[in-house]
């Protein structure tokens, strides 16, 4: 049974909505004021190995994710800023074998994600943009407390991030930070008994660098950092920060005036605690 609480906290860290929140290259430039933007995302995720405080708990370890995002973007001006209020819509499967736990898998609706970006700068003279994002995580998906693989969280969290990006001519370098915060959820199986699992702020940085090939094909190289979110379960520390690297590869095509895909692949090549991955997905955007 502790194999299996273990298991449960760990994967924690994996699942949506945390991952749905990385930004793209490129995510901090924004479109004129009235401008309406719909992206889907479409996304395929594995591991192999699971890591809890540096060291291999499981090599023999399956876990499968199939995700869809929806994500309707609204720009609009609120007095001299440019802001851009949205949603993240998540659906998707996940299923789970290996050596610490049977076959299990989980399907449905995952936590939405309401955020906005406030644009402070906003100057495509000079290739420069500043803004805040703060991300609302609604607790409102598929969750059992009894089931160790959950689409939904059963708790609210909050991410504040902001975005610089600066370009020079074809080529564009973002820098992201942010600091999650979660409340508790007061309805976590512990094995025995409903106990309280709580987490600490979890700190992330993103470098996103892209140029562009052609007036209508770039390509980016992204680099992601987590540091800290412990778990606590029960008052008991999990001893699970993270202390997490991942990169991403993006090919961008813009088809038209109004159409662009995103092309991706990424790979969490260092995991102090949790899941080993790598994923593929692929954006489709339409804007007018």
């Amino acid at each position: 049974m502790k194999k299996l609480l273990l298991v449960s906290v760990l994967l924690s860290a994996f699942l949506l909505p945390g991952r749905a929140g990385a930004t793209d290259p490129r995510d901090y430039i924004p479109l004129p004021a009235g401008s309406f933007l719909f992206c889907t995302y479409l996304q395929h995720t594995t591991g192999h190995r699971l890591k809890a405080d540096d060291n291999v708990v499981s090599s023999d370890f399956n876990l499968s994710q199939n995700i869809v995002i929806f994500r309707p973007v609204y720009y609009t001006n609120l007095g001299p800023f440019v802001v851009d209020p949205q949603a993240l819509i998540i659906a998707g499967e996940a299923e789970l074998d290996g050596d610490l736990i049977n076959d299990t898998s989980s399907s449905g609706i995952a936590d939405p994600v309401l955020l906005m970006t406030t644009w402070f700068v906003n100057n495509p003279d000079k290739q420069l943009w500043f803004g805040w994002t703060p991300y609302f995580t609604v607790p409102i998906g598929e969750y059992s407390k009894k089931r160790p693989l959950n689409l939904g969280t059963n708790r609210w969290a909050l991410k504040n991030e902001l975005g610089l990006v600066k370009g020079f001519g074809p080529l564009y370098i973002d820098l992201v930070g942010h600091v999650t915060v979660f409340g508790d959820n007061d309805d976590y199986w512990n094995g025995s008994e409903t106990v309280t699992k709580e987490q600490d702020p979890l700190y992330g940085t993103e470098v996103h660098v892209s140029y562009d090939v052609t007036k209508r094909w770039w390509l980016g190289l992204s680099y992601f950092y987590s540091n800290g979110g412990e778990t606590e379960i029960d008052g008991v520390d999990q001893r699970d920060d993270q202390d997490n690297h991942a990169l991403m590869f993006t090919s961008g095509f813009n088809i038209g005036d109004n159409y662009q895909l995103l092309l991706q692949y990424r790979d969490d090549f260092s995991v102090k605690s949790g899941v080993e991955t790598k994923s593929i997905q692929a954006r489709f955007a339409f804007f007018f």
